[in-house]
């Protein structure tokens, strides 16, 4: 999996210095912003923007939302409302993006070690046997031993 999250310390300091234009929000527009669309556009979604822009609209809402209602104290549903997210989502993507478990992040296989098959007969089968094997030439008997003898 892919991410792209953009950090928020440099687009705050460029907006202090009056070099973003916000409509009253500390996040600017993602149109104004420095970010590889195109590439990120190239590598995830076969060059479309659109998907690429949305989902940028949508982690910004999300941050937007997240900082006003754990910075300011308010639930300021605005920006979520523009990008047509609701709050449960929000609150699952912020989940996922910014708080996810150790779980949540990797897919782990799960399975019990004493219930596994006993590997170490079978570390060198049967070799690089090029196909005769299945061809016939070579009998499996003589595959297995073959194997067992090389060293």
């Amino acid at each position: 999996m892919v991410w792209y999250v953009p950090p928020l310390s440099p687009i705050q300091s460029y907006a202090d210095a009056g070099g973003l234009p916000h409509n009253g929000n500390i996040l600017p527009a993602v149109e104004t912003l420095r970010i590889p669309v195109q590439y990120l556009a190239n590598m995830l979604s076969a060059g479309d923007t659109g998907p690429v822009i949305r989902a940028l609209k949508r982690m910004m809402a999300m941050r937007h939302y997240m900082r006003s209602q754990t910075v300011e104290g308010v639930t300021d549903t605005r920006a979520i409302d523009e990008v047509g997210l609701s709050v449960q989502q929000v609150e699952e993507m912020y989940r996922y993006l910014a708080i996810a478990n150790y779980e949540d992040r990797f897919v782990i296989p799960t399975s019990h070690r004493e219930m596994a098959r006993d590997a170490f007969p079978e570390r060198n089968g049967c070799g690089f046997t090029f196909g005769e094997v299945a061809t016939g030439r070579i009998p499996n008997s003589t595959c297995s031993t073959v194997a067992v003898l090389m060293p």
